[in-house]
């Protein structure tokens, strides 16, 4: 099984996944699956792709999408130079609803 955070890492150092495949280009297709799962993995909901750039991601020609920035590292929305906060503004706008409405 491959981790999102060991993968992360190898791409960052333009390392090869070592998925083991059995025609040529077949490791394209694998490294652009593991950059847009990165890249829907991202912290901060905002930074994810929507599923329609999701699709054009994965059925463009463009090989080598751009790697997200690092998924495993969260920062304060209000100090982005504090990465050691860990929470999340998901909903911060929302009003609840109760069940037995």
């Amino acid at each position: 099984m491959l981790k999102a955070e060991w993968a992360y890492g190898r791409l960052v150092n333009g390392e090869d996944l070592r998925i083991q495949v059995e025609e040529d280009g077949e490791d394209k297709i694998a490294r652009k699956l593991a950059v847009v799962g990165l890249w829907c993995i991202q912290w901060n909901p905002v930074e994810r792709p929507s599923i329609t750039f999701v699709l054009q991601m994965l059925e463009g020609n463009e090989e080598n999408p751009s790697l997200p920035p690092n998924p495993f590292t969260s920062k304060d929305p209000i100090n982005p130079t504090n990465p050691s906060v860990h929470r999340r503004t998901l909903g911060s706008g929302l009003s609840v609803i109760s069940e037995s409405e």
